[in-house]
């Protein structure tokens, strides 16, 4: 039996080493002629053997080394090497401080600054360490330099044994600022350097070598200012908490000031932003003084940039304003500063609309009564104008008081209506006339301002949802169902409101049968009377214009914030007003004509979107469009590129589940016929559709539509010249000359990869994705491995959901396996797709199972093959080393598993 040669190889070695081991084990003296009849072992020879062999790894020239290193190498976790304790005591100390500083916010700053008075920070070099930390994170953090400056005032009372001075201390707080005075006297220093780089700049004769000492000089003097304006930040906040001194702040001032250099003065103004309240003083008035009238003569003067200039100018602003911000505090908060903002905010929201309330009912003039008349007026039932009353707002301008002792009694509110003859079928809240008379509806369609016009409560009833109603109507709502419950009432009962009225207040909902009954009946059962038969539900208005205004504006700003699509068509099917969704059309064209190309892209997408899913249909698409292309001759004037920007948007409807082009190009035309300007935006759609397909498939979805130019142009026009200016003569059916094909520009790796994560984030189907790439890449390109590693990057990119750990969702993969397989066409570029993968996993710092979740989407989908997996595992491709271990690491159950089924078939 032939013994393996790697058990061969572990056999030899146990053996050297325990003759070695016999050796060093037998007494002086002893001889192997003592062992009488004892076998001689087998000798075995093994060259250059030796237990203390140092094995050298091979050392990259520019190896990666973390930040902190490159710049703490004489201290810290790098001296761990060495075997001394206190070194690497050191280095663990300084780990544990660089890993809470990592996790400081202001909610965790209690727990966080516990943890830090927890270490051990006993020697000098330590405690140096510890402030060069905390100050650094300072510097590069000015936001949270708050934080920073009270974990200081947290260990300003540090001391620990002098390194230098035996039987002395060295102090926290005595360090620190010698760490923040360097820092801010490191300008010179730094002109110094920025001194000499110019000198090298100007010297160099390469282009580019020049260009190179540029950027360099460049980016220095970017880190120095941030450097000084982080610097002054914090020593803003230590002088807040009193850990230093007035003086010292004057004299910086002072400094700051003489230097009628740009950074000097831009921190002159981040330091009296920060500390000028402070400063501002009886006793320091002169000085505060003084220097304002300095910076004054340097606006006025025009000593330094507008950019300097207007900083100045926002401080003497600020100090005029006693000091007081106009937006506030913007540093990081708590999570309970947050939501105490909040309902400031939403408090300072009602009150805002109360007194708008009030300010229309004394514009109307309009005496104390109630929406349905009389109520509020003498010999009334309710209740006067006693001490004990107070004025409320009805929610239509009027002003009516209500009795803060006790409550109206629904009884005779409902006795009141039933003996006035109402029809409590068509009962609706409305002003003047009779209250709830269905006749006076329309006096009210406008609503308080603007409001609601009646519609069918059919389709609210199905959604199972209540009707809503705009932000006047919410609060006139909300004080109509205070007067018809008990003043005790701590309203339990809300569940009759929209979800998005209850947490924001913008939105709320009429109050229904159920909710009437349901208040009607707690409050007859307190009484001990029993309640009345409740009436019959209220008819739900539809939106009216304006509130379909206010909402389409609010989904369009947020979906084009956000961009997430799905999110956009559940909101837009939530309005659940198809008959005015031509609203929605005419808002959106019109909030984005003007805007980036990107965005009136994004817009025609959601719009392509909601139609190919029957949301929006397409007579209030139309609709919406025909409103924007009736007034297009007076746009045009102050919009020149007005048709390319109205093709962008919609050109998205003729992608696969839109509208068919015969279809939409006869609508659009309609109104821009007698304009003459119908040609112009056909012939830029067209142009854009080439951008997504070749010009021959565009000429020939015109063709197949039936369309002819002579329907689109005025009669004079002649279609030959008019084709041929507007490039569009793949419509005619005439093939395109050589040059005219040969027009694709060369794409740049990062503008590839841009274009594919687009049309993958807008989920273009594989069809519109090669109608693309044949349309903007030539063969060559295409079939290169740079295009085949941005597909594979792009694809796999968007699979991924960032969470931790990172997932992959395999259905992305498998929606794209006929256009990977596409281009994925031999074994080599199924390689490049998996060095591409690799290097995307380099970059993502290796997340554990990532790649063979990846793996086995693909090799299941069939998209690499076997042999490719096996060519990637065994490559030695220089160029593809980097990371490459790890990597290897990560996928060895997946080649263990591929390996099984050989195995098993050479045992058979």
């Amino acid at each position: 039996m032939s013994v393996p040669k790697k058990n061969m190889k572990e056999l030899n070695k146990k053996e050297a080493i325990g003759d070695l081991l016999d050796d060093f084990t037998e007494p002086p003296g002893f001889s192997r002629s003592q062992q009488g009849q004892r076998k001689e072992p087998r000798k075995i020879i093994i060259h250059s053997m030796s237990l203390n062999y140092d094995v050298q790894l091979n050392k990259a020239e520019k190896a990666w080394k973390p930040t902190v290193k490159k710049n703490s190498c004489s201290r810290g976790a790098e001296e761990v090497v060495d075997n001394d304790p206190e070194v690497a005591k050191t280095g663990e100390l300084f780990k544990q401080l660089r890993s809470i500083l990592n996790k400081l916010t202001p909610q965790k700053f209690p727990e966080l600054m516990k943890q830090v008075s927890e270490l051990t920070i006993d020697t000098e070099e330590r405690l140096k360490g510890a402030i060069d930390l905390i100050s650094e994170k300072a510097i590069l953090e000015p936001n949270f330099s708050v934080a920073y400056a009270n974990m200081c005032r947290g260990l300003m009372g540090l001391k620990v044994p002098s390194a230098d001075k035996p039987g002395k201390t060295a102090n926290f707080l005595y360090l620190l600022l010698n760490r923040c005075q360097k820092e801010f006297e490191k300008d010179q220093d730094d002109d110094e350097i920025f001194e000499k780089k110019q000198k090298e700049l100007e010297a160099a004769k390469d282009d580019e070598e020049r260009e190179r000492l540029r950027v360099e000089l460049e980016n220095a003097r970017v880190i120095a200012r941030r450097r000084s304006l982080g610097n002054i930040k914090f020593v803003g906040e230590l002088f807040k908490l009193k850990m230093l001194t007035e003086a010292i702040m004057h004299a910086c001032v002072v400094k700051l000031l003489k230097n009628h250099d740009e950074k000097s003065l831009e921190c002159l103004c981040r330091l009296l932003s920060t500390i000028g309240k402070d400063l501002e003083f009886e006793k320091a008035k002169p000085q505060m003084d003084e220097y304002f009238n300095q910076m004054n003569k340097i606006i006025k003067e025009k000593m330094t940039s507008s950019r300097i200039r207007f900083m100045l100018q926002d401080v003497l602003d600020l100090r005029k304003n006693i000091w007081v911000p106009r937006r506030g505090d913007q540093g990081p908060k708590t999570i309970d500063q947050i939501h105490k903002e909040a309902e400031l905010e939403e408090h300072q929201e009602q009150i805002k609309v109360h007194q708008q309330l009030l300010s229309k009912k004394e514009s109307s003039g309009g005496g104390g009564r109630m929406c349905g008349g009389g109520m509020g007026g003498p010999g009334s039932h309710t209740p006067g104008g006693g001490p004990n009353s107070q004025p409320q707002d009805d929610g239509c301008g009027n002003t009516v008081l209500i009795s803060k002792d006790r409550p109206i009694d629904t009884n005779r509110l409902y006795k009141i209506i039933k003996s006035g003859g109402m029809d409590l079928n068509n009962l609706v809240l409305a002003p003047g006339g009779k209250a709830g008379c269905k006749g006076v509806w329309r006096s009210w369609e406008k609503g308080c301002s603007g409001g609601t016009e009646a519609k069918p409560a059919s389709a609210d009833q199905e959604s199972g949802r209540p009707a809503t109603s705009t932000l006047n109507h919410f609060s006139a709502l909300q004080q109509t169902s205070s007067l018809l419950s008990s003043s005790d009432t701590d309203h339990r009962d809300r569940d009759h409101f929209d979800r998005s009225g209850h947490v924001d207040g913008r939105e709320g909902s009429p109050i229904t049968k159920r909710s009437f009954s349901r208040e009607s009946q707690e409050r007859g059962g307190r009484s001990g009377e029993s309640a009345p038969t409740p009436p019959p539900s209220l008819p739900k208005p539809s939106l009216s214009e304006e509130e379909m205004e206010k909402k389409s504006k609010a989904i369009i700003d947020e979906y084009l914030h956000i961009t997430d699509l799905k999110e956009a068509l559940q909101c837009v099917a939530e309005l659940n007003s198809a008959s005015m969704l031509y609203v929605f059309v005419r808002q959106g064209l019109e909030s984005t004509l003007e805007r980036s190309t990107t965005v009136r892209e994004h817009l025609g997408l959601l719009l392509h979107q909601l139609v190919k899913v029957g949301t929006l249909p397409t007579e209030q698409y139309y609709k919406g469009l025909q409103e924007i292309l009736e007034v297009t001759e007076d746009m045009a004037i102050d919009i020149p590129y007005m048709w390319l920007y109205l093709a962008e948007l919609i050109t998205p409807m003729l992608h696969e589940g839109g509208i068919p082009m015969g279809q939409l190009f006869r609508e659009i035309s309609k109104p821009l016929v007698p304009l003459g300007k119908a040609g112009v935006l056909l012939a830029q759609i067209l142009q854009l559709l080439c951008k997504g397909m070749t010009p021959k498939k565009v000429g020939d979805l015109w063709i197949e539509a039936g369309l002819n130019w002579n329907d689109f142009l005025p009669e004079d026009k002649d279609v030959n010249k008019f084709v041929t200016e507007q490039k569009v003569e793949f419509t005619t059916g005439e093939e395109l000359g050589p040059k005219e094909v040969v027009k694709k520009q060369l794409l740049s790796g990062e503008e590839l990869s841009k274009q594919l994560d687009r049309l993958l984030q807008d989920k273009a189907d594989n069809k519109h994705i090669m109608d693309w790439v044949e349309a903007n890449l030539d063969e060559e390109q295409a079939a290169s491995n740079h295009f085949v590693r941005s597909l594979m990057a792009s694809v796999c990119g968007i699979a991924i959901i960032c969470e931790h750990p990172y997932k992959a969702i395999a259905e992305q993969i498998m929606v794209r396996a006929e256009l990977l397989q596409k281009y994925l066409n031999d074994e080599e570029k199924e390689l490049q797709a998996l060095y591409a993968l690799q290097a995307m996993m380099v970059h993502m710092e290796e997340p554990a199972n990532l790649l063979c979740m990846f793996f086995d989407t693909l090799y299941d989908e069939d998209i690499i093959k076997e042999e490719a997996f096996y060519k990637w595992e065994t490559s030695k491709d220089p160029a593809e080393q980097t990371g490459r271990g790890v990597v290897l690491k990560s996928v060895t159950a997946f080649f263990t598993w591929l390996r099984e089924p050989e195995e098993e078939s050479d045992k058979e």
